[in-house]
């Protein structure tokens, strides 16, 4: 059984507003549109969003991000961090080559009697 209802002292410029939105998502009727936005209510338990689970589960969408980008930063943090190591290391064998380089060719010279 379906019942008809009756909202008083709608101004015209809301009234006109809901009218626009009826027509931009090309609902057939108004009256299609409207029994649509009763049924958004219901289906969100009240008229308050803040009240409804969608809010309790983007409020959680939030503090999971705001981990995840906490955990993001640290993360990054290390990575330069060891970017810096594994530079400081590549130095220090690239010089350690060279050095012995230098002590391979010493040795050569001296064998042949350079020195």
């Amino acid at each position: 059984m379906t019942k008809n209802f009756l909202i008083r002292n709608v101004p015209d410029d809301m009234f006109e507003q809901l009218q626009a939105i009826s027509k931009k998502y090309n609902y057939s009727s108004f009256n299609e549109f409207m029994l649509s936005q009763i049924q958004n209510i219901v289906m969100n338990d009240g008229l308050n969003l803040y009240n409804n689970q969608f809010a309790e589960t983007l409020s959680d969408i939030k503090q999971q991000q705001s981990q995840i980008l906490e955990l993001m930063l640290k993360n990054e943090i290390s990575l330069s961090a060891l970017n810096v190591k594994q530079d400081i290391v590549n130095e220090l064998t690239t010089n350690w080559l060279h050095f012995m380089d230098d002590v391979s060719a010493l040795e050569a010279e001296r064998r042949s009697g350079g020195v």
